[in-house]
């Protein structure tokens, strides 16, 4: 049980990561950056976030495939 909270939490926060960088960088779209495309405006607030979030979303399913190999083991 114990390894499915720390696998949703892990999955939520990675979530929530990656779509806040998303939204960060369409805010700096339109703003007077002076950048007309939305890569630009990405690789301006940099990338290090989504690797961040892939990374937690990564770890999420992996703490779930292991909730889910002890519960097989249990039955």
């Amino acid at each position: 049980m114990k390894y499915i909270f720390i696998g949703a939490t892990t999955i939520l926060s990675g979530i929530m990561l990656f779509g806040m960088t998303w939204i960060a960088a369409a805010i700096y779209t339109t703003r007077e950056g002076g950048y007309g495309r939305f890569a630009d405006a990405l690789s301006a607030i940099g990338y290090f976030p989504i690797f961040i979030s892939i990374v937690l979303v990564i770890t999420g399913i992996c703490y779930f495939v292991m909730a889910f190999n002890k519960h097989l083991e249990e039955e």
